[in-house]
């Protein structure tokens, strides 16, 4: 007896005759891909300054492109800082800027004076700009609204004293600083400016 040969495997449906598309087609294609992808990536871009909540020293490599690393901040400006009335202990508006910042700003302003845009006796308008810039970020390193790992207190006050001996703050080794980058920098770990 001859043994039943199994049956041939079953066949997916039927290609069809349908032809390849030419290579004028198939490029046309292509090209239609290709040019997509830089729209898409545009469009999700980030803006390079905005609140990269970074560490200094990671600002300098990543800038703002890995915004939320570190944690969220939510800091205020020096605006914000003069107008609100719930200053985190122990600073109030009152408080020396020389108490907490070396080398000391002429005429040991308060606080509410460095913060403020008028003028401080013998300071030139770009040192009151920093010193503005650092007064509010150790305001808001100190009541949470930016995290230690993002800008500690003590860091706040190196960017001060490097700064106001030098011109600049080098935040990791060959980088510097300008106080518009300073600024720069503080600003971005800021809500309201």
């Amino acid at each position: 007896m001859k043994a039943k040969q199994p049956d041939a495997p079953p066949q997916g449906p039927e290609r069809g005759n349908a032809e390849k598309p030419s290579s004028a087609d198939r490029r046309k294609w292509l090209k239609a891909g290709l040019s997509t992808p830089p729209v898409l990536m545009t469009v999700a871009s980030r803006p390079v300054l905005a609140n990269a909540c970074v560490p200094p020293s990671a600002y300098v490599s990543l800038g703002a492109s890995a915004p939320g690393m570190y944690g969220e901040c939510a800091g205020f400006g020096p605006e914000t800082w003069l107008q609100d009335n719930t200053w985190p202990s122990p600073y109030s508006p009152d408080a020396r800027f020389n108490t907490y910042f070396e080398p000391n700003l002429l005429g040991n302003p308060r606080f509410s004076d460095v913060l403020g845009d008028g003028n401080i006796a013998n300071v030139s308008d770009t040192v009151h700009t920093v010193a503005r810039y650092v007064t509010a970020a150790l305001l808001n390193n100190a009541s949470g609204k930016v995290p230690e790992t993002v800008l500690r207190a003590m860091t706040i006050q190196h960017i001060w004293t490097e700064y106001a001996q030098t011109g600049a703050f080098a935040p990791t080794s060959g980088a510097s600083w300008s106080a518009a980058e300073i600024v720069d920098y503080l600003r971005s770990t800021m809500t309201s400016v």
